[in-house]
């Protein structure tokens, strides 16, 4: 099973030492079924050395119970945390392309209800690894007392075996279909809180939205937990059943077809009504542990990069040396499979100078934002290449980002304000940028972290330019970030903000619209249908 396999390569040696003890425990257990067996039948020593030996073993099954159990949870809560911080690590080492086949709900589903699942199979494992080590230490009991009842007992096992893997399969399969389902669900919940105004604005779209979208995937997916929970307990009292039915079975055996003796068929009674508890609590573990390789089957899916606990450092000279880029003939082409369309964007034919401030214009689906994410090295190009010092760069993509600061439309505003190193940044120059982005009596932070971030659209843009002005990158990129600020603070912008960064070195990449500021840039270049068509020099 994959989880076995993933637990076994994970940690080896403790997995051993485990496995190890719960086997011991196992045979301490049986060893009680035997003992007792055999002051039942043949009582031969005194009564207080008997009860000594017995309170021994009853000692010794509860020392190395505990220590096997405690042993595999922690395994288990150990392996999930190994689970979370590798999934997130390789999150991180995702290209966004990648992320974005994927999207956030199928993401988050992964993040948050694989991981929940994973962590549920794990805490059962360690009574299904006891209930499975018991079993077969019983059994191999069995075999030592009668070869021949034994072999009649393993018949009755298989028959019990074979249905109860058939309904396994069956559990198995609605409970994939229902990890399916819960994708279109947390698309859902994403919708909701994405569209919140829009809905409340509607009661009719989000009526419909509720009826018709939401309730159907909630009906399916319950209907899924159903179907898989039916076939679970009628595997579970299958099981409990055939293991009562095992003991008619050998009476049947010994008291009409002269089998064994009445000693023997009373041994084998009370070893399997014993071995009926660890059987029964091995098949009840058997949902989460499916329910698990489900979601590690989800897991797998992303198809996400290896994980590597390291993170790739940029070089200093990257920083210091650069004065020309240029991207040349490179080309992005979008496919879209449902409508048999595609969009192109490109060839692209572009040439930036250290130094220079560049405003890209256009329609909306020009290309625009897509040109962005290929000169920033978020998207890899298609075709083409890109240059610097009019040279192939054969830098690593998450070195050559490494120009970049950006302000895409989309952004996310971080708490931690960190400087060119990756530290936190310096004092006075958070204190510098915060007065001239107007937000010193609007922004509390303390050893390099924001501490409130509740402001409007232009404030928490200007926020996020105040992030990316710290970090001290070559190259500012801007996507429309004059678009949610008032006329006042949009005129400081074109007037101040941009001749002040450009005064200090950088080199800024800014969408706009802004016509009446286009002679604040060196360069205006239009964008349309996916290609550069014009240019303004100032």
């Amino acid at each position: 099973m994959n989880l076995v396999r993933l637990l076994f390569k994970q940690f080896k040696l403790s997995l051993l030492l485990v496995f190890t003890l719960s086997l011991i425990s196992a045979s301490l257990a049986v060893s009680v079924i035997a003992f007792t067996n055999e002051q039942m039948l043949h009582p031969h020593a005194e009564a207080l050395t008997t009860l000594l030996q017995f309170v021994s073993l009853l000692v010794a099954v509860f020392i190395i119970g505990v220590a096997s159990q405690i042993g595999m949870t922690t395994l288990g809560h150990r392996l999930v945390y190994q689970l979370r911080r590798t999934l997130l690590k390789r999150l991180l080492d995702t290209d966004l392309e990648q992320l974005e086949k994927l999207g956030p709900a199928r993401i988050l589903a992964s993040l948050s209800s694989d991981i929940q699942q994973l962590t549920s199979a794990f805490i059962s494992l360690p009574n299904a690894v006891y209930g499975l080590v018991l079993t077969l230490g019983g059994f191999a009991y069995l075999a030592w007392l009668s070869q021949t009842l034994f072999m009649a007992s393993v018949a009755w096992l298989f028959i019990t075996v074979l249905v109860a893997w058939l309904l396994m399969t069956k559990t198995y399969a609605h409970v994939d279909k229902a990890r399916d389902i819960e994708d279109l669900l947390y698309a859902d919940y994403q919708a909701v809180l994405s569209g919140r105004k829009e809905l409340a604005l509607n009661r009719q779209r989000a009526r419909r939205f509720y009826a018709e979208e939401f309730i159907p995937h909630a009906q399916q997916g319950c209907q899924q937990d159903i179907y898989a929970d039916r076939y679970n307990g009628i595997n579970e009292n299958w099981v409990n059943t055939m293991m009562l039915g095992a003991i008619g079975w050998v009476y049947f055996l010994t008291h009409y077809q002269n089998w064994g003796d009445h000693h023997i068929a009373t041994t084998f009674s009370l070893t399997i009504l014993f071995l009926r508890t660890p059987l029964t609590s091995l098949v009840s573990a058997v949902p989460s542990l499916l329910s698990g390789s489900v979601a590690l089957n989800k897991l797998n899916s992303l198809a996400l990069p290896d994980y590597c606990p390291e993170f790739s450092q940029a070089t200093t000279p990257l920083y210091c040396n650069w004065h020309t880029l240029t991207l040349q003939d490179v080309s992005y082409r979008y496919d879209n499979p449902e409508q048999g369309s595609a969009f192109l964007v490109g060839p692209l034919q572009f040439h930036l100078q250290q130094g220079e401030t560049v405003f890209i214009i256009g329609g909306n689906g020009s290309g625009k934002s897509t040109f962005l994410r290929l000169l920033t090295g978020l998207y890899t190009p298609q075709s083409g290449q890109i240059l610097l010092e009019d040279q192939q760069h054969n830098l690593p993509a998450t070195e050559y980002r490494q120009l970049f600061a950006t302000v895409f439309s989309d952004f996310h505003l971080f708490h931690q304000l960190l400087d060119a190193h990756g530290r936190p940044a310096k004092q006075q120059a958070i204190r510098f940028w915060l007065e001239r982005l107007q937000l010193t009596d609007k922004v509390d932070y303390a050893e390099g972290r924001l501490l409130d971030t509740q402001l409007s659209q232009g404030q928490r843009k200007r926020l996020a330019l105040l992030l990316a002005i710290l970090e001290d990158r070559p190259i500012l990129v801007l996507d429309e970030w004059a678009a949610d600020q008032d006329p006042g603070y949009r005129r400081i912008f074109y007037h101040e903000l941009l001749p002040l960064l450009k005064a200090q070195g950088k080199t800024i990449v800014a969408v706009s619209h802004d016509e009446n500021y286009f002679h604040c840039a060196d360069r205006v270049l239009k964008m349309a249908e996916g290609v550069f068509v014009s240019a303004l020099m100032r």
